[in-house]
């Protein structure tokens, strides 16, 4: 065996003896390492017990809370946390059994040690359809848009409260008239913008020109629940005196803006005029020089003393004069 020795200033070690330098220094950091062992598994035995005991309580307190076992999952195995040693823990949330969430956050604290954290519940999927189904409407078959619909054109599902659209339907107002707002094909789940009350319009029922004047003659009375437009004339009153401002085609709801002034009276049209005093109301027929709308002035000839007068347009081929002298 060779010996170490020195070569400039240093120490030279065979290659035999640096082996057994680095076992003896393996030796050494096993050594460290038994006698630092007894206390790493101490604290984790500690915080493993101390887990266990908070998931006891925590089911526990799921159980009390919601009616039934097992309802949620707790985080509580996550390495992240880190539980004290309590012999009791106190637990709070803001979900009932009667609002059921598939997800919240619990407060867990413990008072003994000045602890508290929030520990992430999960609902399980048969819990949460057990704990709280709704009723929803769905089509038996397909519904075109506009449709009239009745109950007996659905069917009722059950879902639970996170798979259920906002606004969903669970039964039909059969007391109302109801028509579908859109198409819908089995399966769908009807909400309240699905469906409309039908209201009354004005529809054309025959081809009307640009100025012509409206009659009650002209429109049929309909109901309807889609593309309505927000200025449709509801009433038969809404249109007297007035003329279209467009052509009009048969089977448009009528619109204010497809109205206009009517011309009531028309160059050279015979017009009936009313002359009325405070005992007297005479009656004669003259001719319009000139055309007029409701309420405006306009002049009137009379055919047979050829005088020239000045009335106001009360209605069609109708006027009043201004004074009393014919």
């Amino acid at each position: 065996m060779r010996l170490p020795g020195r070569v400039g200033g240093f120490l030279l070690l065979s290659i035999p003896a640096m082996t057994l330098a680095f076992l003896g220094f393996v030796s050494l950091i096993g050594l460290m390492g038994l006698v630092l062992s007894p206390s790493v598994l101490a604290n984790t035995t500690a915080q493993s017990s101390a887990v266990k005991r908070l998931d006891v309580q925590i089911n526990r307190w799921s159980e009390a809370q919601f009616g039934q076992k097992g309802a949620y999952t707790f985080a509580t195995q996550d390495r992240r946390l880190q539980v004290p040693s309590c012999q009791t823990f106190s637990f709070s949330s803001n979900v009932s059994a009667t609002e059921p969430k598939s997800a919240f956050m619990v407060n867990v604290a413990c008072a003994e040690v000045g602890w508290s954290r929030f520990i992430r519940a999960k609902a399980t999927e048969q819990v949460v359809i057990e704990a709280a189904l709704v009723d929803v409407l769905t089509p038996i078959a397909i519904i075109e848009a506009g449709k009239s619909v009745s109950a007996k054109d659905f069917t009722v599902r059950q879902l639970p409260p996170h798979r259920t659209p906002q606004g969903a339907i669970a039964k039909l107002d059969t007391s109302s008239r109801w028509f579908s707002a859109r198409r819908m094909r089995p399966g769908y789940i009807v909400t309240s913008k699905d469906l409309r009350q039908p209201r009354r319009v004005l529809v054309v029922n025959k081809a009307l020109p640009a100025g012509t004047l409206l009659t009650k003659q002209s429109f049929d009375v309909e109901e309807r629940a889609v593309n309505i437009p927000r200025d449709a004339i509801t009433s038969m009153e809404n249109i007297a005196n007035l003329a279209a401002s467009k052509l009009l085609h048969p089977g448009d709801i009528l619109r204010r803006r497809d109205l206009t002034k009517g011309k009531l009276i028309k160059r050279g049209e015979k017009v009936a005029l009313l002359s009325q005093g405070l005992s007297y109301a005479i009656s004669s027929e003259v001719v319009a020089l000139e055309d007029g709308f409701l309420g405006e002035q306009v002049r009137l000839l009379n055919p047979e003393s050829q005088r020239r007068i000045s009335a106001i347009v009360t209605g069609a081929s109708r006027a009043k004069t201004l004074s009393t002298k014919l």
